[in-house]
């Protein structure tokens, strides 16, 4: 049976993303501070029938230890400017009424009552079409010179610092309204039972609450939770609470490894192989034949700068690799930030490239999968991958800025996918949760729902 693909739409609020190419001829990202840019780019996927539009985000810009932030920085534009993307989406769920929304917010940057009022308001406005991607932020620097926090926090040590912050947000979600608490009545004057609203102690190593959360219950309740990152700290966080994890393997070995790993530690965390949800970043170029789509991914490639292009691993991995000796590997390089990253450049086998040579190859490196040829040509690659691989879906990378970067995959590949059955001829509708997963609701294995069954039966017993 073929396996019918998930597909998001990867973005951020800022005019440069993935592939440092805001300048390509192809994109125009001029009006990107604008809400009308982005819901005529919402619509024209949610038409499209792309379940989400995911959108990442930065904190803070590329800088070294020492704060200094490379001039290409601010001048190729590279995760500079760039603006909140939780402020952009109560603005396109009308404009696109059916796409799910999926934005990233950090626990080592937020607090936990705030983030979960954040997304239960937003879960509210969007129909129940929100999603949360957990993250621990991998600008370490950010945190600390431009939030005030007082240290880089090691790496594992933010995953356990991410279990309490999300331990607590399923209790303010799930445990702390009953069902039918909300029942303004005009009659009584009762808008909201008091026996049906909790009040939550929490008192952990990182946070401390008392008090009643004050937003009532949306659609999905908790939304629908993601993850990236696929350290060894950062998937057993996944085991326990992702429902879909975004991968970012650029090689098929690779992403066959990382998703029998996520599915093994998922059926190692009491829950089946199959609940969790694993898609991975591509970026597609497609053309008439295969020698015009190689000609155009060699032009992307070199759009951007080296310098622009070192600035954007150093926000993403922590790592300057410009204050590295050429010769060097990134074997014996330790990062507290981005530990998926620096691992993509390390091989088992002792033949990991030179700090030289990735230089020279990142731009023809970054983001997830790369596919390029003709849609029939693709559409064979990518079933056959999904056969040797297992993967669910994939997050398609915007290289070119708006609609432009999409609209050979929508217009050319996507019915292709369709008449081979990797696309259903219907496009997904619902909430988040049950578009990519198929559960009405939070599903039994989840931590939430043991949340929500200690409620009810302290309830029972009362």
């Amino acid at each position: 049976m073929v396996k019918q693909l998930v597909l998001g739409a990867f973005e951020e609020f800022t005019p440069n993303f993935i592939a440092n190419a805001w300048h390509h001829e192809r994109g125009d990202t001029s009006a990107f501070a604008t809400l009308e840019f982005w819901q005529d780019l919402a619509a024209r996927l949610d038409t499209a029938g792309f379940d989400f539009f995911f959108l990442a985000e930065a904190i803070g810009y590329p800088m070294n230890d020492a704060g200094q932030v490379p001039e290409a920085v601010i001048r190729d534009a590279v995760q500079f400017p760039v603006h909140d993307p939780l402020a952009l989406i109560s603005g396109l769920a009308t404009a696109a009424p059916r796409i799910g929304f999926v934005a990233t917010a950090s626990t080592t940057a937020q607090h936990p009552l705030l983030n979960a009022r954040t997304f239960t308001t937003l879960d509210h406005l969007t129909g129940g079409r929100m999603g949360w991607n957990i993250v621990t932020s991998d600008n370490q620097q950010a945190l600390v010179r431009l939030l005030g926090q007082t240290d880089v926090t090691p790496h594992d040590e933010r995953y356990a610092r991410a279990t309490e912050f999300v331990d607590l947000s399923l209790r303010l979600w799930e445990e702390a309204w009953d069902d039918g608490a909300v029942l303004a009545d005009k009659a009584t004057r009762t808008f909201s039972d008091p026996a049906k609203v909790h009040r939550i102690e929490h008192q952990g190593k990182y946070f401390r609450f008392d008090g009643y959360f004050p937003a009532t219950p949306s659609p999905q309740r908790t939304p629908t939770l993601f993850q990236a990152g696929t350290s060894a700290a950062g998937t057993a966080f996944a085991a326990r609470y992702a429902e879909c994890v975004f991968t970012q393997d650029r090689e098929t070995a690779r992403l066959k490894a990382t998703v029998a790993r996520l599915r093994a530690q998922a059926v190692a965390a009491g829950r089946p192989a199959d609940s969790v949800k694993i898609i991975n970043g591509a970026s597609f170029v497609i053309a008439d034949t295969v020698e015009e789509a190689q000609r155009l991914r060699a032009e992307l490639n070199a759009t951007p700068t080296r310098e622009a292009t070192a600035a954007l691993f150093l926000g993403w991995s922590g790592v300057d690799l410009g204050a590295l000796d050429p010769d060097a590997t990134l074997d014996s390089v330790s990062t507290e930030v981005g530990h998926t990253m620096i691992e993509m450049w390390r091989n088992p086998n002792g033949t990991s490239p030179t700090v030289g040579e990735i230089l020279d190859s990142l731009a023809s490196t970054f983001g997830g999968m790369r596919f390029t040829g003709t849609a029939e040509s693709i559409a064979t690659e990518i079933a056959a991958l999904v056969e040797e691989t297992d993967i669910d879906g994939f997050l398609v990378e915007n290289w070119y800025g708006g609609y432009e970067g999409y609209r050979d995959f929508v217009e050319q590949l996507m019915p292709v996918l369709q008449e081979r059955g990797l696309l259903p001829d219907v496009a997904r509708s619902g909430t988040l949760r049950s578009m990519l997963t198929g559960e009405p609701d939070v599903p039994e294995w989840h931590p939430a729902r043991a949340v929500r069954g200690a409620q009810s039966s302290a309830q029972s017993g009362a």
